[in-house]
């Protein structure tokens, strides 16, 4: 104690600074201290779920993009397919056509043949009978009279098989 008394310092006071030390310890400690800290963790906290959520919506931005890629690589192939059946569709259309328009002419064709031999049968049958109006008025006015049915029968043969022959 004399070491206190030497120094002047007064053990009662010292208990009491002591004592008033913890006491504002404790204060500061109790109010101040803990709500600091605690502001301290929550702001931590915050900052690491910023993170966490930042990642994960780079993530999913890289997921999005990633999508969009492959959207728009099934959109362009979906494009591709359908344009190819688009041309084979209209491959297949002027092929239809083209055949139409074939068996348009060929039935044209065969319809106008048809129509050619009708028409020279029709003019040979015309010729003939022309022809043997010709003969007979011929061979009344070389024999001065009519033929009987025989003979016109041969008269008609005979010219048929000439007129055959140059035709």
């Amino acid at each position: 104690m004399e070491i206190f008394k030497s120094f002047g310092i007064q053990p009662v006071f010292l208990l009491a600074q002591i004592v008033n030390f913890l006491i504002i310890l404790y204060l500061l400690k109790r109010f101040f201290y803990k709500p600091i800290v605690k502001i301290l963790e929550d702001r931590k906290k915050k900052i690491e779920e910023s993170l966490k959520n930042a990642d994960l919506i780079e993530e999913r931005l890289q997921k999005t993009e990633e999508k969009n890629a492959q959207i728009l690589a099934e959109a362009q192939n979906s494009a591709r397919i359908l344009i190819a059946d688009a041309k084979r569709e209209a491959e297949n259309i002027n092929q239809q056509t083209n055949l139409e328009a074939r068996k348009t002419i060929e039935a044209a064709l065969v319809e106008a043949k048809v129509q050619i031999e009708a028409q020279k049968v029709s003019m040979q049958k015309q010729l003939e009978h022309e022809t043997l109006n010709l003969v007979e008025a011929v061979v009344k006015r070389v024999l001065g009279r009519s033929l009987k049915i025989n003979e016109r029968r041969q008269l008609t043969n005979k010219a048929l098989s000439d007129i055959g022959r140059k035709i």
